[in-house]
């Protein structure tokens, strides 16, 4: 038997961990757990920074199980594998973000191909002209599909400013949410430091469908009869 004196009581947003959480000294633990027996522990948990750092962590608690833990009846289990639920909604989020992603991706195509096309039917004549004084048909191509990634990356341009502005705005506003599985409310908050090579990746993306939106436009422009161009009005 062991006595213990309870201090507080602290809630830890999740109705299935407050339900068997208890905070305690070791030596109390193990008084507890193992009684008069040798004292032991079951587990060690680290704490880390950043979920980054989880395979260098791995990596080297591997070396150590190989060297100075050789032969030690341990094993290494990081969080997804002890919480799946973890691993689904990270899937699930994914799922979302992914699907958000082509659709973006569809609007930026559609939107592009159709200004382009806009743009050759409303530059015929011109067009007409640059191919009557030597212009050959992959620089006309050239040309459009140029105007097409000019536009992707002012696109781009604007949503990055816009999508700062959002977040800075949200950030300071302090709204509040509740996930799923939890009993409280935690901060809303939108977290783009640390994100660049994703922001960098996703305007690289859309910048290059803007040039292949182009395409289909610019060989139309490339295709034109030079005689029929120019008598456009």
């Amino acid at each position: 038997m062991a006595a213990v004196s309870v201090l507080a009581a602290e809630f830890q947003g999740v109705k299935e961990l407050d339900d068997v959480y208890v905070a305690l000294h070791l030596s109390q633990a193990q008084k507890l757990v193992f009684g008069a027996a040798l004292p032991q522990v079951t587990a060690i948990s680290l704490q880390l920074h950043h979920t980054a750092q989880i395979p260098a962590a791995r990596a080297r608690l591997e070396e150590l199980l190989k060297t100075t833990l050789k032969g030690e009846p341990l094993a290494i289990l990081d969080f997804e594998t002890l919480n799946p639920f973890y691993g689904q909604t990270l899937a699930m989020f994914a799922a979302i973000f992914g699907f958000i992603s082509v659709l973006m991706g569809a609007i930026v195509l559609f939107t592009v191909s159709n200004t382009m096309s806009m743009a050759v039917v409303e530059r015929t004549a011109e067009i007409g002209t640059l191919r009557a004084i030597g212009l050959r048909r992959g620089g006309i191509r050239a040309m459009f599909i140029g105007e097409g990634i000019v536009l992707g990356c002012f696109g781009v341009l604007v949503g990055y400013i816009a999508a700062l502005g959002a977040a800075w705005t949200i950030n300071r506003l302090g709204l509040t949410w509740t996930p799923p599985g939890r009993i409280e409310p935690i901060p809303l908050s939108v977290r783009l430091s640390g994100e660049y090579g994703m922001m960098l990746a996703s305007g690289i993306v859309l910048i290059l469908v803007a040039g292949v939106s182009a395409l289909v436009p610019a060989s139309r422009a490339s295709r034109m009869n030079i005689v029929d161009a120019l008598r456009h009005v």
